[in-house]
């Protein structure tokens, strides 16, 4: 399995650029070139004392994967991963150094239409979007991409996205993920009902008894304490609901032939305090995986590929990344 965040750790730390990487498989999926963004400033300022322009750029470094192969029949094909920031979440006092026109979401929407246009991508991870139907839903298919889309929970507006060309892969099974679910029902309250505002996808999940005994497994994890007050952080009720959400795909490659790639998306809880949150998140996650790749398995008679991505709100080490290195693969740290 590839696991996938939303920037390389060579790359400068800039929040929300993309990350970009062209996949090989032949049979076995590996990395055969990845793309990271370096950054270059120009010194003319022209006595105006404003910040010189920070022009970015993609710089490919070949071979960053480690097993590349050269084979004629293997399977190529790009892939972004991208937290493209929620217009919800642009505010003025949150980016002091943008101009105000720039965070209008008329001219915002068409900087990055252009910018995933000029990225030339056959799949799509994004995090942070909302304006789905309004926007990237219509305007995607406009420049030949499918897509499909998991709201967050509660009251949140944004949620997470696969965009994928439709001339290069069939959309064979999905699944969504709710971390909701890892609430415990306790006392048969009813404290998570505003929370299924999804009904309508639970026909697009298999398995539900399996997901259900997992979510209760994680739930009854322990929970670390915290002294901060945001209701009772001792209570799983409050601590797990936090209202993330992920998407998990099968696609059949139409060419050179068809081979099945499970492609999932996801946007852990944010707060580096509440670290343990994001570990059963993610445990979670590839629990539900394993659940996923096993079900396509056997019901397309297919052994698929892997790719995870997502903003994992995590750095290089953090235990939502590393907590099992014999089995998973950090694009980031290890070839």
């Amino acid at each position: 399995m590839v696991i996938i965040g939303r920037t390389t750790t060579l790359a400068l730390i800039i929040p929300r650029l993309p990350l970009l990487c062209t996949i090989s498989c032949s049979p076995r999926l590996s990395v055969s070139s990845k793309l990271r963004m370096s950054t270059s400033a120009s010194t003319n300022t022209g006595g105006s004392g404003k910040s010189a322009l920070v022009i970015r750029e993609f710089v490919s470094v070949e071979g960053g994967g480690g097993n590349a192969r050269d084979e004629a029949d293997a399977i190529r094909f790009r892939l972004v991963s991208y937290n493209i920031l929620a217009q919800v979440y642009v505010k003025s006092s949150l980016f002091p150094h943008s101009p105000s026109p720039c965070l209008r979401w008329k001219a915002r929407s068409q900087v990055i239409l252009t910018l995933l246009k000029d990225l030339g991508a056959d799949f799509y991870s994004l995090q942070e979007v909302d304006e789905f139907d309004s926007f990237y839903k219509t305007s995607m298919e406009d420049l030949g991409y499918s897509s499909i889309y998991v709201q967050r929970s509660g009251q949140k507006r944004d949620g997470c996205g696969i965009f994928y060309k439709k001339n290069c892969a069939e959309l064979l099974l999905e699944e969504t993920v709710e971390y909701n679910d890892l609430v415990p029902s306790l006392h048969d309250e009813a404290y998570l009902s505003s929370d299924k505002q999804n009904a309508p996808l639970t026909n697009r999940n298999n398995g539900d008894s399996s997901k259900q005994d997992l979510s209760e497994k994680f739930s009854i994890l322990s929970v670390k304490s915290s002294p901060e007050n945001r209701g009772d952080p001792n209570d799983p009720r409050v601590r797990l609901k936090r209202d993330c959400v992920g998407i998990m795909a099968a696609f059949k490659l139409k060419h050179p032939f068809h081979h099945v790639v499970i492609l999932a998306n996801t946007h852990l809880y944010w707060d580096p305090e509440w670290a343990d949150v994001k570990l059963v998140q993610a445990k979670y996650l590839l629990a539900r995986l394993a659940q996923f790749k096993t079900l396509v398995t056997d019901r397309f008679e297919c052994t698929p590929s892997l790719i995870l991505t997502g903003d994992f709100n995590s750095t290089p080490g953090d235990k939502c990344l590393c907590f099992d290195k014999r089995r998973t693969t950090i694009y980031e740290l290890h070839p």
